[in-house]
């Protein structure tokens, strides 16, 4: 198991600074401009790390490219634009039940979903999709797909029905944290060890914690 302990928010930062979230260019100016449209704690200290930490940890395991992406509970979107920069997915749906969310996911994407729809954002609820066999609508169109990686950062704002319909050659790639504090924490988890006994993989390729000054964070990738 991997541990990363962050004891200060200088820790953090610095944890950020040197991974591999690097801000494109267009998107930095993009959230500058719109600074007052997203939710601040959208690109807190504590979100960049978590998603610095995925990218670093997803990349290490070397996996070919995946041709789908569903990010589940994906809020505005912010992580879609790292995942095309450093694995090239065709295409990568947006998942989550709040429609303003994917508003501002797709404005924060603009350039992807005018690309033939390389990001495309989805108002639905995460728990009552087959991730085997994904069907919903999205800009006036039915789809029918099943990802090749199933990500979800969220997965303390949910129950655990998403995960028990994941078939065993879709790539799993999860966080969750011990944070009670929050609204919309409904299932959080204590330890590294609680989540792997409700998201139990076969075959693990990467599995640790954060600890950050706020809370822990959990994390594992792999297949069931």
């Amino acid at each position: 198991m991997h541990s990363i302990k962050l004891n200060t928010w200088e820790q953090v930062s610095d944890y950020v600074e040197n991974g591999l979230l690097q801000v494109p260019n267009w998107m930095f100016e993009h959230v500058v401009q719109h600074g007052n449209y997203y939710p601040a704690h959208a690109f807190s200290k504590g979100q960049l790390a978590s998603k610095s930490w995925l990218l670093q940890s997803l990349s290490s395991c070397k996996l070919p490219a995946p041709h789908t992406v569903a990010i589940l509970g994906c809020w505005i979107g912010s992580l879609n634009p790292f995942l095309h920069k450093y694995f090239e997915p065709t295409r990568v749906y947006g998942i989550d039940q709040d429609a303003d969310s994917i508003t501002k996911s797709e404005k924060l994407n603009q350039v992807y979903v005018m690309n033939n729809w390389s990001y495309k954002g989805v108002v639905a609820d995460a728990t009552r999709l087959d991730c085997g066999d994904m069907q919903f609508e999205t800009g006036g169109e039915l789809i029918n797909t099943k990802p090749d990686w199933i990500i979800n950062t969220s997965s303390e704002h949910m129950n655990n029905s998403w995960f028990d319909t994941v078939s065993t050659d879709q790539l799993v790639i999860m966080q969750t944290n011990n944070s009670t504090e929050f609204d919309g924490h409904i299932n959080v988890c204590y330890t590294v060890q609680e989540m792997q006994e409700k998201y139990p993989l076969s075959n693990t390729l990467y599995c640790g914690e954060m600890t950050t000054p706020a809370y822990t964070r959990f994390m594992q990738i792999g297949f069931k």
